[in-house]
């Protein structure tokens, strides 16, 4: 995918971490078929933690931010990409419930007596 930035901030990334964070953030796309950029962050904390995070942009949506920190790099991404299913899970859910209130009819037919009686 063109659209996925990896960028390393205090260490250097290797091959194997950059293919398994791409690899994490293709499977992201067949959850919201809107993602316009996918941008993961690599980072070392104080305490040599790995921090990952991970900013998905949306079309006609909301910015999605998770990030996590672990002492493995690979289990802080896969943690991360759960993170970011789960509110794109949340959001496919409000957009769906939008469409089902929208096609709902506005009003309800009743068979039989409407108030006035025929004669």
């Amino acid at each position: 995918m063109e659209n996925i930035t990896i960028v390393a901030r205090h260490l250097n990334i290797t091959d194997a971490i950059k293919n398994y964070a791409v690899n994490k953030a293709e499977k992201i796309k067949k959850f919201f078929e809107w993602i316009l950029q996918i941008q993961i962050t690599l980072d070392i904390g104080g305490d040599n933690s790995h921090i990952v995070e991970m900013i998905v942009s949306i079309s006609r949506g909301p910015t999605l931010v998770a990030q996590v920190s672990n002492p493995d790099m690979y289990r802080a991404i896969d943690l991360v990409v759960d993170k970011i299913e789960a509110q794109l899970k949340k959001h496919k859910g409000k957009i769906q419930s939008r469409i089902v209130r929208r096609k709902k009819p506005a009003t309800t037919e009743m068979g039989g007596f409407e108030g006035v009686p025929e004669t």
